[in-house]
């Protein structure tokens, strides 16, 4: 198996078929032996009804599901310690970054970076849709503060489209704990407390009002999660 991608899910039956048909589209032009795990974290919608049907037309889709949710952290984790392929990536439900970008990552991979990040943050990024004030205010605090507090040499954390060679993916999420938003943070810390390499690529960004972030309540569920990495790292609880 040459590419694994990764989906997360939660309650994603508004976007979920369309997604899906331009993921595959895509990942069909790239002429690569390719799987796509589909992750359903506890949906109560009709997410999971919708990737039975699709996993049942389409041969290299599976599917992985939660009986609760347990958190876009822990999806991720799931599918990506799930995987055969040589190189994995994982995006989010929406594609509020395009398929096409994961074709860049890709690339990347290929020419021996271990683990490439989507960045908004580069000078070549473009913004189609941006965040209301409030959250591009809360998100630019969360970023600094994880920067500031656990020595994070990348522009963009919480971008949802990043991928890994299989080595890198396998060492840092066997080792990862957080289950939710504060995982993002935890999985590039440790992939630079392991000495991997991390290339970051701009990206075209569509934010999607359909968001399942919780502004108030989420923003501090995550900086108290960069306080439980900065503990197990302390602890040496990650064995690195």
């Amino acid at each position: 198996m040459y590419l694994s991608l990764i989906i997360p899910l939660y309650n994603e039956e508004r976007c979920l078929e369309e997604s899906f048909k331009a993921v595959k589209a895509y990942l069909d032009t790239l002429k690569k032996d390719y799987e796509i795990v589909l992750v359903n974290d506890g949906s109560y919608d009709n997410t999971r009804l919708i990737v039975e049907k699709i996993v049942e037309r389409n041969p290299k889709t599976s599917l992985l599901s939660s009986p609760e949710n347990k958190g876009k952290g822990h999806a991720v984790r799931k599918g990506i310690l799930d995987a055969a392929g040589k190189y994995v990536i994982f995006t989010d439900a929406d594609l509020a970054v395009p398929a096409r970008f994961i074709g860049t990552c890709l690339k990347e991979l290929e020419s021996g970076n271990s683990m490439v990040i989507g960045s908004r943050h580069l000078p070549d990024s473009i913004f189609k849709i941006r965040e209301k004030p409030l959250r591009q205010f809360l998100g630019e605090i969360f970023r600094r503060f994880a920067q500031i507090s656990l020595g994070l040499r990348v522009s963009d954390i919480t971008c949802g489209l990043k991928g890994f060679s299989r080595e890198a993916a396998f060492d840092i999420f066997s080792r990862s704990r957080i289950d939710r938003w504060g995982y993002d943070a935890e999985v590039v810390s440790l992939a630079q407390r392991l000495g991997y390499d991390i290339k970051e690529v701009p990206v075209v960004w569509r934010h999607s009002f359909d968001s399942k972030v919780n502004v108030g309540i989420d923003s501090l569920g995550t900086l108290l999660e960069i306080f439980r990495i900065r503990h197990y790292f302390a602890r040496k609880l990650y064995n690195c």
